[in-house]
C-alpha cells in the first residue's frame, strides 16, 4: 500500500544547498550570505571571516577518459599517460609544419569529437616515446607496447574506412596524424601515401563557407602545401593557395575559439636574388656552427632550434618574390632553382648536423635524392654552382649508387669539382672499407661513419693529409688521418695553387655557397680550353 502524504510535507519543495559559503560559516554550519571579500555574516557578528575556499581547477577536456570503461583498468591507466605523454611532450615540439594553437589546442580538442583522432593521438604518443628512448612518462612501461601502437593505429584506420560523410578537416587532421606515426616508426612510404591523400581532399574540396569555417582551414590547409613545398617527395618551384574546405555546420569549426588571425603576418620579400642567396648564406652558417647534446628530431614536423623557423621564414620570403613567368631555360630561373637546392641541403644539414648522428642522414632519403635528381638536371645550365651540393651527398648520403653519382658529376665541375671528387672518393673508401657489397645507407654502420675535420699539406707537396673524427665525431674522440695524392689529376699542378684545397674543403664543410654562388674562387681562371678537358 502506497503511504500517503502528510499533510506537512504537501507543497514542500527541496532546498538547495550552497557550496561557496565561506570557512567560518561552512565550520559553524551556518548559512553564508558569501559577501566578498569577506561575508556580512561574519562580520556582524564580529568574527574573524576565514575567506574562502580556492576554487576546483576543472580537469582540462583533454584530459577526459580516453578509452571505453569496458576496458580493463590498467588499458586505460596506460592509455591515459599516452595522451599525457603527446600533450606534455609531443605536442609542444611540433611546429615545423602547423602552428601552437593547431597541436596544442585543436587537435586535442578534437580528439573528443571524433574517436579516430583520439586513437591516433594515443598511437603517436606510443611511437613518440619508443623512438625517443626518454620517456618522462611510463607509456611503455608494458611488455606489449607494440601491439598497443598498433591497435590502436588500426582501430584509427578502420573508424575513417567506415565513416559516412565525414568531416573533411577532420580527415585532414587524421591524414596529419598518420604521417606523423608512419614517420616516427621510419615508415617513409605511408607518410607519402598519407601525405598524397590529404592534398587530394584539399584540391577535390569547392570553396565552401565564409567566416569561422576557413579558420580551421588556415590552420590545417597550409600545412599540406609546405609539406608540398619542403619535401623532395612532391617538388613544385611555386607554391599554389590552397583551396577552401566546404565545412559542414556543427562540425569541426564547432571547436575553434574566436580569434582575430592565427597567422603571423607575412614577411617582407627580397629585393633581388643576390639578398636572398645572402640571407640563405646567414643560415648555413648557423647550421654549420650549431651543436645540440640532444637527439636529432624525430620527424619533419619536429623543430630544431634556432634553424627551423629562420629555414621556413626564408623560402616563404622567397616564395613570395620568386617571379612564376620566367622560362625555364633562363639564367634567372636557373638561380631561383639552384637557390631552391641550397635550401633543400640546409633543411637536410640543420636537422642532422648538430647532433652526434651520422644516421640521422638516412631518414632523409628522398630529400636527399631529389636534390641529386635536381643537379642531374642543372648540370649542363651551371656546375661551379653546384659544387657544394654535389660534395654534401657525396659525404654525407651513404647509398653507394647516389654518392658515386654524386662523384661523377662533381668531375665535370672543373678543377675544383675534381678536386673534391677526389676527396670525397676517399671518404666512400674509409666509410665502406670491410662492408661487404654496400648499397644502402643502412649498410654503413655509425662507427664506419666519418666527419671531415680539415684538410693539410705535406711538407714535400706531393699529399694532402685528410682529418676527420669517427663516432661520436666530436672532442675526446681523436683525430684521424688519411693521405689523398696532390698528382695524378688532368692538369699541371702548377695552375693552381696546392693551399687553394685547404680553404676549398672549409667551405663545403660548412656549406659556405657563397664563392661558388659568386664564382670567385681562384681555381675559376683557368683557361676556358682547359676547364673543358673536364
Amino acid at each position: 500500500m502506497i503511504e500517503a502524504e502528510k499533510p506537512h510535507e504537501i507543497g514542500k519543495k527541496a532546498r538547495k544547498r550552497s557550496n561557496g559559503g565561506c570557512i567560518t560559516c561552512k565550520i559553524r554550519r551556518v548559512k553564508c550570505d558569501e559577501g566578498r571579500p569577506s561575508c556580512d555574516r561574519c562580520a556582524s557578528t564580529g568574527r574573524h571571516c576565514d575567506g574562502y575556499p580556492a576554487p576546483k581547477e576543472p580537469v582540462p577536456v583533454a584530459f577526459v577518459m580516453l578509452v571505453p570503461t569496458s576496458n580493463p583498468p590498467e588499458c586505460h591507466s596506460v592509455s591515459r599517460r599516452a595522451f599525457q605523454y603527446f600533450h606534455q611532450v609531443c605536442a609542444p615540439a611540433l611546429m615545423n609544419y602547423g602552428t601552437r594553437f593547431f597541436w596544442n589546442q585543436l587537435v586535442l580538442q578534437a580528439c573528443h569529437h571524433d574517436e579516430s583522432i583520439k586513437h591516433l593521438i594515443i598511437a603517436a604518443s606510443y611511437a613518440g616515446a619508443r623512438s625517443e628512448m626518454n620517456m618522462t612518462c611510463s607509456v611503455t612501461a608494458a611488455p606489449n607496447d607494440g601491439s598497443l601502437y598498433l591497435s590502436h593505429y588500426g582501430r584509427a584506420l578502420k573508424l575513417l574506412s567506415h565513416a559516412k560523410s565525414p568531416d573533411p578537416g577532420l580527415v585532414l587532421m587524421a591524414c596529419l596524424l598518420l604521417i606523423l606515426c608512419d614517420e616516427l616508426q621510419q615508415n617513409s612510404f605511408a607518410a607519402l601515401q598519407h601525405m598524397l591523400a590529404g592534398r587530394k581532399i584539399l584540391s577535390s574540396c569547392s570553396s565552401g563557407i565564409r567566416g569561422q569555417g576557413n579558420e580551421i582551414i588556415n590552420e590545417i590547409a597550409p600545412i599540406f602545401s609546405q609539406l608540398e613545398l619542403h619535401t623532395g617527395e612532391i617538388y613544385r618551384h611555386t607554391m599554389t593557395q590552397p583551396p577552401s574546405l566546404a565545412i559542414p555546420r556543427n562540425s569541426l569549426h564547432d571547436l575553434t575559439p574566436s580569434r582575430q588571425s592565427i597567422h603571423e603576418l607575412p614577411t617582407a620579400r627580397f629585393a633581388n636574388l643576390d639578398a636572398a642567396a645572402e640571407s640563405l648564406s646567414q643560415i648555413a652558417w648557423g647550421c654549420a656552427s650549431l651543436r645540440l647534446d640532444s637527439l636529432p628530431p624525430q620527424t619533419r614536423f619536429h623543430v630544431v632550434p634556432a634553424l627551423t623557423i629562420r629555414l621556413n621564414d626564408w623560402l616563404n620570403r622567397f616564395t613570395a618574390f620568386e617571379p612564376t613567368n620566367e622560362p625555364h631555360w633562363s639564367a634567372t630561373r636557373t638561380k631561383q632553382q639552384l637557390l631552391r637546392l641550397y635550401h633543400g641541403c640546409l633543411v637536410t644539414l640543420s636537422r642532422c648536423a648538430p647532433f652526434d648522428q651520422e644516421t640521422a642522414f638516412d631518414a632523409y632519403l628522398s630529400n636527399i635524392e631529389q636534390l641529386m635528381i635536381g643537379c642531374s638536371h642543372m648540370i649542363s645550365y651551371t656546375t661551379t654552382r653546384l659544387i657544394p651540393i654535389l660534395f654534401f651527398i657525396a659525404t654525407r648520403y651513404r647509398s653507394a649508387s647516389c654518392r658515386r653519382r654524386a662523384i661523377e658529376l662533381l668531375r665535370t665541375c672543373g678543377v675544383d669539382g675534381q678536386i673534391l671528387a677526389k676527396i670525397a672518393m676517399k671518404v666512400v673508401k674509409i666509410e665502406e672499407k670491410k662492408v661487404d657489397e654496400p648499397i644502402t645507407s643502412s649498410d654503413i654502420p655509425e662507427t664506419n661513419r666519418i666527419r671531415l675535420v680539415d684538410l693539410d699539406i705535406d711538407a714535400r707537396g706531393e699529399f694532402y693529409i685528410l682529418r676527420f673524427r669517427r663516432f661520436p665525431y666530436r672532442e675526446p674522440a681523436p683525430l684521424d688521418f688519411a693521405a689523398v695524392p696532390t698528382q695524378g689529376f688532368s692538369w699541371n699542378s702548377d695552375m693552381i695553387n696546392l693551399t687553394h684545397p685547404v680553404s676549398l674543403l672549409k667551405a663545403v664543410r660548412d656549406f659556405d655557397f657563397t664563392p661558388f654562388w659568386n664564382q670567385e674562387s681562384p681555381a675559376f681562371g683557368l683557361p676556358r680550353d682547359i676547364s673543358q678537358d673536364f
